[in-house]
This record gives structure tokens, C-alpha cells and sequence, in this order.
């Protein structure tokens, strides 16, 4: 038992002189969801990505809409045509639909390959100004508020380096 106590006061000595040294490094946080959505750059991609997900969407949607009326125009033949012409039919549809799902597919994965480029050139372009502020600050980590369970708002640096985005759009 008393190898016990004194494993957990050594344990507990460790840890927290661990805590003291590190104590010296001064810490920040950043949002970058909230940044990406309320700086101007943010916004001007955000707005890129939306146009091209919406005219996705519809050119998908008319495509969709002419299966959807040749699928009704076999069901609607299936009782009039020859086996052989329903069957030759059947055929084209199904060939038809499988293109439009590789079309959709490809779309898909296009549409996010470009918004992963998009967003990586935006924290390209905010890391200089972040790594600049963390200088001028004397800030020596910056983590992502996602990661971080709670912490002191004093320093949340998000509204600043929005600011220093917005600036910077502003003069280049």
C-alpha cells in the first residue's frame, strides 16, 4: 500500500511539473469554419462553390427528369409494344440511367475536388497572416476551436485574423 501512495505522489509530481513548464508558452484558438463564413474571401468562395453546386444540381435534376419521362413512356408502351421492342427499350433505358449515375458521379467527386482546392488556397493564403499575427502577438500555438473542449475567450483570435483577412482582400 505504501508503494502505492508513493508511485501516485511521484506520478502527480511529474505531471504537474509538466504543466508549469509548458505554462510559459502562450496558447490561442481560431474558428476557421466561422472565419471562412464571415471574411470576404471566405464569402467570395463560399458564393463560387453555391453557383457551382447549383447549376450541378439543376443540370442534374433536368437530366433526371427525362429518365423519369422515358421510364414512364416504357411503362406506359408495356402493354401496346412487341417483347422484342419493349426489350430493346429496357435496354436503352437502363444504359441511359447507368450513364446519367457515372455523370452524377463524376460531378460529384468534381465538385469536391474543386471545393477542397478552394479551401485549401484559402488557408494558404490566411496562414501568413495568421503566422504574422501569432509574431506579433507573441503567440507561440494557434489550435482550431474544433479541438478545443473549452477555453477562455480572451483568446479566441477568430474576429482579429477576420479582420486582418478582410484588410488584406481590401489592399490587394
Amino acid at each position: 500500500m505504501y508503494i502505492k501512495k508513493k508511485y501516485a505522489l511521484v506520478l502527480l509530481f511529474f505531471f504537474l511539473s509538466q504543466t508549469f513548464l509548458n505554462a510559459s508558452e502562450k496558447i490561442a484558438f481560431i474558428d476557421v469554419d466561422y472565419v471562412l463564413n464571415n471574411s470576404n474571401y471566405g464569402k467570395i468562395i463560399l458564393k463560387q462553390l453555391e453557383t457551382v453546386n447549383n447549376e450541378n444540381i439543376k443540370k442534374l435534376s433536368q437530366k433526371e427528369k427525362i429518365i423519369i419521362q422515358k421510364k414512364d413512356t416504357i411503362n406506359k408502351k408495356k402493354n401496346i409494344s412487341t417483347k422484342e421492342q419493349l426489350e430493346k427499350d429496357i435496354i436503352n433505358f437502363n444504359t441511359e440511367l447507368e450513364k446519367f449515375r457515372s455523370e452524377k458521379e463524376k460531378i460529384l467527386k468534381d465538385f469536391t475536388l474543386l471545393k477542397e482546392t478552394k479551401l485549401d488556397n484559402f488557408l494558404e493564403i490566411i496562414n501568413p497572416l495568421i503566422q504574422n499575427y501569432m509574431k506579433k502577438n507573441s503567440i507561440d500555438i494557434v489550435l482550431e476551436k474544433k479541438q478545443i473542449f473549452i477555453g477562455s475567450s480572451n483568446i479566441d483570435i477568430t474576429n482579429d485574423i477576420i479582420k486582418l483577412i478582410n484588410e488584406n482582400s481590401n489592399n490587394g
